[in-house]
């Protein structure tokens, strides 16, 4: 399971928020419980629908890889990895916003005839 925890002071911040106030406004299920992810105390769950996954892909969360305000256990190909086919939750923390991911791409996959480039 991966995370990405957008700290209140990130520039990603107020996009975040809105993404999970349009999600929580939306959303047709019960919150989910509260959790511990990585340290980080986060509440009121919320599954992202399939239809509801491009809000949270359009937050660009790559462009944040290097901030001090962005905290996640994913590298910059696993950022940029993130598509349509991951699960998604979006919760509320206490200094921001946590947005949790399954089923990304650990590696990349191998190419060529023989699975490596001949060049």
């Amino acid at each position: 399971m991966y995370y990405a925890y957008i700290l209140e002071t990130s520039r990603k911040a107020r996009a975040a928020r809105q993404v999970y106030d349009y999600l929580n406004k939306h959303r047709k299920e019960n919150l989910l419980p509260s959790q511990v992810v990585a340290g980080f105390p986060i509440r009121d769950g919320i599954r992202v629908n399939q239809t509801d996954k491009n809000r949270v892909l359009n937050l660009r969360l790559h462009d944040e890889h290097m901030s001090p305000y962005f905290k996640t256990n994913m590298s910059l190909f696993h950022l940029i990895m993130i598509d349509e086919t991951a699960d998604i939750w979006a919760y509320r923390g206490e200094n921001g916003w946590m947005f949790l991911f399954e089923g990304i791409q650990e590696a990349p996959k191998p190419f060529g005839a023989h699975g490596y480039d001949m060049r």
